[in-house]
This record gives C-alpha cells, structure tokens and sequence, in this order.
C-alpha cells in the first residue's frame, strides 16, 4: 500500500503492478492501493482495461484451439518433415563456425565455473589422455595387422606358386571386408 502511494505521489504510475494485478498475485493491500490509483488515474485505468482484454481474447483462442482436430497422421508428418530439414553441416565454413561456436563456450564455461575451472579442465584432460592412448592402441593394433599381412604376403609371394598368389590375394579381400565391416557401425553411429 505505502509502495503505490510512494509510486503515487511521485507521479509514475505502477505498470508492473497492474499485470500483477489481472494476474491475481498482488497481496490484499497492495490490490486496494492500485484500485485506488486506477480510479484516480486514467492512463493506468486504460492499461488495465487493455490487459484484462488482452487475458479474455488469449483464452477464447485457446478454448478454440482445443476444439480445433488435428490429422491422424499429424505427429508422422512433422517428424518427415523435421527429418529432411536437417541437413546437419554441408560445408567446411559451417564446420568452423561450429568448432569456434563450441570453444568459444568451451572457454565461457571455464570462465564461469572460476576456481573450480581447474579441477574440470584437470579431469578433462586426463579423460582426453586415455581417449587418445586407447585410439592409438588401435592404431598401432591396425598397422601391426597390416605389417602382418605384408610380411606374410611377401614371404608366400617369393616362391611364386600360384595356389600361394591365390591364397594371398584371398587373405588381402579378407582384410578389405574386415575392415569394410569395422568402419560402417561407426558411420551409423555417427549419424
């Protein structure tokens, strides 16, 4: 009551007040005090009026909004349709911009999280050590493979028999559908 008096006496009129007002959230009190400014005060009466016509036209669209029926098939066609929007990055200056995105929040959130900024980036990049001594484990368990496979090929391929040329290019197409088969179930998982 005293704030809206204050308000009133300086000749500033409690905008936000009203929408507290329609809205319902304002303590007995305070609902006497503006009732009491509105009727003096004729802009706030208009910004009153405005409002509770705003709230009725609001609810009439949603009370028709209910009776409105969707398609069967509403939710398929907004998720065909949503599917084939999404493009995800066609070209290298978008995959830049995102990786600039993504530092620069990289960085923010560093920031953010002050002192124990550390404490993160420490365990982030020993997490980042063990993904990458785990990828080159891999790698050095592939070019083994492969090291493997030329020895062997060279060591058949020096009698020159054709049973052993055979048998050698048999074990390469092997290799080649091995590692056709490793590759796709990454592909699928990464779109």
């Amino acid at each position: 009551m005293r704030q809206v008096e204050r308000i009133s006496s300086k000749q500033t009129c409690p905008s936000g007040e009203i929408a507290a007002y329609v809205d319902g959230e304002l303590s007995a009190e305070a609902e006497t005090a503006l009732e009491r400014h509105v009727g003096l005060c004729e802009s706030c009466s208009r910004d009153l009026r405005d409002q509770r016509q705003f709230l009725a036209a609001l609810t009439a669209a949603f009370d028709d909004a209910r009776s409105m029926r969707l398609p069967a098939d509403f939710s398929r066609r907004v998720v065909a349709n949503a599917e084939s929007t999404v493009a995800g990055v066609r070209r290298p200056n978008e995959l830049l911009a995102a990786v600039c995105i993504a530092s620069a929040l990289l960085l923010f959130s560093l920031f953010a999280f002050g002192g124990e900024a550390f404490t993160i980036a420490s365990t982030a990049a020993s997490v980042g050590q063990r993904i990458l001594a785990l990828g080159l484990f891999f790698l050095r368990l592939a070019g083994g493979f492969v090291f493997a496979l030329a020895v062997i090929s060279r060591s058949l391929a020096s009698s020159f028999d054709p049973a052993v040329v055979i048998v050698s290019v048999g074990m390469f197409i092997s290799a080649a559908i091995a590692f056709s088969a490793f590759r796709h179930p990454l592909r699928r998982r990464s779109t």
